[in-house]
C-alpha cells in the first residue's frame, strides 16, 4: 500500500502569497478612501442644500432673509452710536431651525433672550451697549448650545465639534463653560467689519455688502447680481489656529460667519491646510484640517470647499480661484461680471 503525503506551502510560497495580498490591499485602500470621501462630500453637499432651502423657506415666510446674527455684544459702538440696546448674541442659524426639521428644538429657545453673555472685546472694554453696562445673563438658551445637530456637521471633518468656549475666557462663548457646539456651515459675511463695527451691514455701501451681516434684513429681490452669481452659505473647518470655529447657536468674539475673501494669498481660502496668512508662513505647524485664522472658508475636501449660492444650488469652489473672483461672488449688488470659480 502506498501512502501519499500532502505537500504544504513552503516558506517562500507563503511569503509570496502574503506579499500579493498586501499589494492588493494597498491598491484597494485608496479606492475605498475615495469612495468614503465621495460619500462624505455628497452628505456635506446635502447638508448645505438643506440649509440653503431653509433660508429660502424662511424668506418666503418672513418676507426677508434671516440675519447672520442679532445683537452682537462685542462689536464696537459709542454710547450714542448704532449699537444694540439689547444684546442677544444670537446666530441666524437659530432662526432656520424650524425650516429643516428642528422645530422642536426651536420651540425650547427664546429669541428675545441672549444666547451667550459676551459683551467685551479682547482688551475687556465695554461694547455695543449704548452706555448700558449690564451684561446679558445666561439663561435656558445657553444650556441648549451644546447640542450637536448633524445637519451642521460635515462628515469629512473629524475635528472636535465641541469646546467653542474656553473655561478661562468667555469671549468665545458663555462664561466659564466649554459648552458650545460648532458648525461647518455659516452665512457669507464681511467678517472683519461685521466683527468690529456694530450694525456695519446696515451702514455699509450696498455695492460692498454680503447677503448677510449683523441685523441684516435683505430680500431675495434685492440681489441684483443674480442669485446664481452670489455666495450665500459656505464651509469652514472645526479646527482653527487663531480664534475658533463658529458655533451654530450663538455669536461671540470672532464668531460672525464665513468670509471667503478674508486675508490675502492663495492659502487664505483653504480647505485643509496650514496657516492661512496668520501668522507668517512657517510660524505654526501644518496640520491637516486646521485653518490658520477665524472666519475663513475651508474644508477637508480635496482641492477646495462647497458653497450654497443664492439660488440654493451647491457649487464646489477650488482653492486656486482668484481672489478677485471671490470678491465678485460675495457681493450681491456689486455689478461685477463674475468669472468661473473652477
Amino acid at each position: 500500500m502506498y501512502h501519499f503525503r500532502r505537500r504544504g506551502f513552503t516558506l517562500i510560497e507563503l511569503l509570496v502569497v502574503i506579499a500579493i495580498i498586501a499589494i492588493l490591499i494597498g491598491l484597494l485602500l485608496p479606492a475605498v478612501q475615495k469612495v468614503r470621501e465621495a460619500a462624505a462630500r455628497s452628505k456635506c453637499s446635502n447638508n448645505l442644500k438643506q440649509l440653503a432651502l431653509a433660508v429660502h423657506n424662511y424668506e418666503s415666510a418672513q418676507q426677508k432673509l434671516p440675519p447672520a446674527g442679532v445683537g452682537y455684544g462685542f462689536a464696537s459702538s459709542t454710547p450714542t452710536g448704532t449699537g444694540d440696546a439689547v444684546i442677544l448674541n444670537m446666530s441666524g442659524m437659530v432662526l432656520l431651525l424650524p425650516y429643516f426639521e428642528q422645530g422642536a428644538l426651536f420651540a425650547q429657545l427664546d429669541v428675545k433672550q441672549s444666547f451667550s453673555d459676551v459683551r467685551t472685546d479682547n482688551g475687556g472694554g465695554v461694547r455695543n451697549q449704548k452706555g448700558v453696562l449690564t451684561s446679558p445673563l445666561p439663561n435656558l438658551n445657553t444650556s441648549k448650545m451644546n447640542l450637536e445637530i448633524s445637519t451642521f456637521r460635515c462628515p469629512s471633518d473629524n475635528g472636535d465639534p465641541r469646546k467653542v468656549g474656553q473655561a478661562s475666557n468667555n469671549r468665545y462663548g458663555p462664561t466659564g463653560a466649554e459648552i458650545g457646539n460648532k458648525t461647518n456651515y455659516d452665512f457669507i459675511v464681511d467678517a472683519n467689519n461685521d466683527f468690529s463695527t456694530a450694525n456695519y451691514w446696515k451702514n455699509a455701501s450696498i455695492q460692498t455688502r454680503r447677503m448677510f451681516g449683523e441685523n441684516s434684513d435683505l430680500k431675495m429681490s434685492q440681489v441684483s447680481d443674480g442669485l446664481s452669481n452670489t455666495l450665500m452659505l459656505g464651509e469652514t473647518t472645526q479646527t482653527v489656529y487663531n480664534g475658533t470655529s463658529p458655533a451654530w447657536g450663538y455669536r461671540a468674539w470672532v464668531l460672525v460667519g464665513v468670509d471667503p475673501t478674508k486675508g490675502t494669498g492663495v492659502n487664505d481660502f483653504t480647505f485643509c491646510a496650514s496657516w492661512t496668512g496668520f501668522p507668517a508662513p512657517g510660524c505654526i505647524p501644518v496640520i491637516n484640517g486646521r485653518l490658520g485664522d477665524w472666519g475663513r472658508a475651508g474644508s477637508l475636501h480635496t482641492g477646495g470647499a462647497q458653497f450654497a449660492m443664492g439660488d440654493a444650488s451647491i457649487r464646489f469652489v477650488k482653492q486656486t480661484v482668484a481672489a478677485s473672483t471671490l470678491v465678485a461672488y460675495v457681493t450681491y449688488a456689486g455689478g461685477e461680471v463674475n468669472a468661473n470659480t473652477d
